[in-house]
């Protein structure tokens, strides 16, 4: 069968963007919705992707009943853990068909449009991978709870316990921690826990901002934390170039900002994406025509 639209979606902690595109190729919309880490939060990230690809059909101008249309293709934080693929494969979705894998695959073949190559991820997470004759190798990328180690939700959560430490007067208080205080207006260590102690990891990436900026004026405690950070990511690319003999692509909202810090050599083998993770989606599982029309998978 031919299928009428196809929406690829980028599915983070943060957020999840979906793209629609027609059979052809054609870009017709975009939305963005919520969390879709589905290995955290699987019903709240399955609402993340309706709400995303909802969001897409009306940007393109089309009436809502269009979803049941649409096969969607994507890839989801958290997609590699058995537990949250099970769950995810077991969802009753309104699509046409739906596909997914982790993001790092579908990032990977878009940024490289399917070629072998690397990405460094670097958002409210962080992970690197290595894309191989269609083998994802991946690098870090455990979560908040056991890594994702310089991610903004990583520099986040660093700078607050920085942050106890000084309202306890265990360390010396200076510009960081007053930024963290005033972010969150949070005067006291029982406030800052009280705050923070149920937060998801998004919360925690709201300052990776303030702590980077902090960082680009050598303020002591934010550059430490910048640099420990950068150190792990560029060792992770590294690996992840080494295995894949190609080049690297940084993608995720913090990647930019943090590139600076990252080692010369990492920086120097750094290119532009292809595509972006929701085209990546949609050629994964569906695959290009010769003549630009994407091919449907198997449908629900």
């Amino acid at each position: 069968m031919q299928a009428t639209y196809y929406a690829g979606v980028d599915g983070g902690g943060t957020k999840c963007r979906a793209e629609l595109y027609d059979a052809s190729g054609k870009l017709l919309g975009a939305g963005v919705a919520g969390s879709a880490n589905i290995a955290r939060h699987g019903e709240t990230a399955q609402q993340s992707i309706v709400n995303a690809v909802t969001l897409a059909v009306a940007n393109a101008g089309l009436d809502a009943q269009v979803l049941s249309e649409v096969v969607v293709c994507g890839g989801f934080a958290g997609a590699n853990l058995p537990s949250a693929a099970a769950e995810l494969r077991a969802w009753y979705h309104p699509f046409a068909a739906f596909h997914f894998a982790s993001d790092l695959h579908t990032a990977l073949f878009g940024a490289h449009a399917g070629a072998n190559g690397a990405v460094l991820i670097v958002g409210t997470g962080s992970c690197a991978a290595a894309l191989v004759d269609g083998e994802v190798i991946q690098f870090g990328g455990h979560g908040f709870l056991l890594g994702d180690k310089g991610s903004g939700a990583w520099l986040g959560k660093q700078a607050v316990t920085y942050t106890l430490e000084a309202l306890d007067n265990v360390v010396s208080a200076g510009p960081l921690s007053a930024a963290v205080c005033e972010h969150y207006q949070c005067a006291t260590p029982t406030a800052l826990v009280d705050r923070l102690n149920q937060a998801p990891p998004g919360v925690f990436g709201e300052i990776s901002p303030l702590i980077i900026d902090l960082a680009a004026t050598d303020e002591p405690v934010a550059l430490a934390l910048v640099q420990q950070g950068c150190q792990y990511l560029s060792d992770i690319a590294r690996k992840a170039l080494q295995r894949s003999k190609g080049q690297l692509v940084l993608t995720g909202g913090v990647a930019g900002v943090l590139g600076q810090w990252l080692d010369a050599d990492v920086r120097d083998a750094i290119t532009t994406a292809q595509k972006g993770p929701e085209w990546g989606a949609i050629a994964l599982f569906c695959g290009r025509e010769s003549g630009g029309s994407f091919a449907t998978g198997d449908s629900k």
